[in-house]
């Protein structure tokens, strides 16, 4: 079975758009979704056993035993859930104090902080980086652990402005009644770095990211003009 297109932006995204076979990045090397142990071997498309591959390192595989990687050997699997979830909460409460000191916490904040980390978990996110990610949402002052951690700070700050602006109009268009989920809002800033990573201006990543509000989706793209997501491969 073919990886769906959500999957595919949840690994590119996991990897941070880089080869974990050689380190090659994106756009430098074209990169695909592989699988670990071929399907040919009866490997699965679960998040654990996929990978993102630079062209190269994916036609060199071979579906015999030899030619693979053990997925253990490149996914970790937490040890434990609840350790990661009390030092992942202590982080993330660190942060929002030290800017936001003057705001009381709430119970409810840090029920959210925990259900971020434990679907991060279960997407296949590394612990370093669900920790990471979640230090930066507590500076931000939000309470939604998701991929927000990035080398670079214009699309760090790019990601953020379209996801505040993003929700908010998610919640409009509600009536005020409910927000985009942790798998819909991960979704969204894979979208929203594909586009910047495709070098989108920020006030057509802004005006797409509105519209995607406004029709409760996560693909920026599908509000995009048909020439430019044809243009820049989106």
């Amino acid at each position: 079975m073919a990886v769906s297109k959500r999957l595919r932006y949840e690994i590119l995204r996991r990897d941070k758009h880089a080869c974990r076979y050689c380190g090659a990045t994106a756009p430098d090397a074209p990169l695909r979704v592989d699988h670990v142990i071929p399907v040919a071997l009866g490997g699965s498309d679960a998040p654990e056993n996929l990978v993102a591959a630079c062209e190269p390192c994916n036609s060199g595989k071979t579906s015999t035993i030899e030619g693979c990687v053990p997925a253990a050997r490149i996914y970790q699997v937490p040890e434990s859930p609840e350790a990661l979830v009390s030092e992942t909460e202590g982080l993330w409460i660190t942060a929002f104090t030290s800017i936001y000191s003057g705001r009381e916490l709430l119970l409810g904040q840090l029920d959210e902080v925990r259900a971020g980390v434990l679907d991060m978990r279960r997407l296949g996110i590394s612990d370093e980086l669900i920790k990471r990610s979640a230090t930066v949402a507590g500076l931000r002052g939000d309470t939604f652990i998701c991929l927000v951690e990035t080398s670079d700070l214009e699309t760090l700050a790019v990601t953020s402005e379209a996801f505040r602006l993003w929700r908010s109009i998610w919640h409009r268009t509600t009536g005020y009644a409910a927000w985009p989920d942790m798998q819909e809002i991960l979704l969204f800033e894979c979208s929203v770095e594909q586009a910047v990573n495709a070098g989108l201006d920020r006030f057509t990543i802004l005006r797409a990211s509105a519209l995607t509000g406004h029709s409760q989706g996560v693909y920026i793209e599908d509000h995009l003009d048909p020439a430019v997501r044809s243009e820049r491969g989106l």
